[in-house]
């Protein structure tokens, strides 16, 4: 009888060697530099985000590339992929020199986003309620949310809170974007919100507390699965900053 070589390879092994080697469980090194590249890029558009919030880039300020770059200690190729999401989404804005400055909001610019964000953050939030009536969302992220709203509400220490107050908003309002299922209507509440932040009005207490019960009353229409209270308390919450913001502005 002729005994088959112990370290001989069949075809059928080759095979599965090849599909286990082209199946995408393993990334080229092209793929894996792809994704090195795409992630630095989100670092260095979270980053710059940041700067427009606390308003070390404020409206107007022309984006010098190279001392943004040094600042941020990031290299280029990735802080331009995101000065050009940025672009696209209307934050900065190229002026016909070819420069790129952080672009100035307008009231009329606020009212167009403020009116759209009602009826997308609204359709949003009745989404996400039926989702999770129907058992396919879980709420421990809401649970997480909410006792962090409650602490900024019950700290008497404000000055603290003040800031920590719209990245807990923010974190809810995205929840809801992605709980809602569609992509579109989370990419949408991510750029309108990103928008929105440029203009900041510094909150009283009064309004903090105020803010922070729209975002409760929002959480537990959301828990419940009612998506006709959810919509109608997020609707309520956007109206409200739209008034005070104007009302502080001088525009009313």
């Amino acid at each position: 009888m002729r005994r088959r070589p112990k370290n001989r390879a069949t075809h059928t092994d080759g095979r599965r060697k090849y599909a286990a080697e082209h199946d995408g469980s393993i990334l080229s090194r092209g793929d894996s530099r792809a994704l090195d590249r795409q992630s630095l890029s989100h670092i260095a558009y979270e980053r710059l985000l940041t700067m427009l919030r606390s308003r070390d880039l404020r409206p107007n300020d022309l984006i010098m590339e190279r001392q943004i770059a040094r600042d941020l200690k990031l290299s280029r190729t990735p802080l331009r992929e995101a000065i050009r999401r940025l672009e696209g989404e209307n934050i900065l804005e190229r002026q016909r020199t070819g420069t790129l400055v952080v672009k100035a909001l307008s009231i009329e610019d606020l009212l167009h986003i403020w009116l759209v964000r009602i009826l997308v953050e609204g359709e949003a939030a009745r989404r996400a309620a039926d989702k999770i009536l129907l058992g396919e969302v879980a709420v421990r992220d809401l649970d997480v949310l909410r006792k962090r709203l409650l602490m900024v509400k019950n700290d008497k220490q404000r000055s603290a809170h003040v800031y920590r107050s719209p990245a807990v908003a923010r974190d809810l309002h995205l929840w809801i974007g992605r709980a809602s299922g569609n992509p579109v209507l989370a990419s949408i509440i991510g750029e309108l919100r990103n928008r929105s932040e440029l203009l900041t009005v510094r909150r009283v207490p009064d309004r903090l507390i105020q803010s922070c019960n729209e975002h409760v009353a929002i959480i537990d229409a959301l828990v419940a699965g009612n998506g006709d209270d959810a919509r109608i308390a997020m609707q309520r919450h956007i109206e409200n900053i739209r008034h005070y913001t104007l009302e502080k502005m001088g525009a009313l």
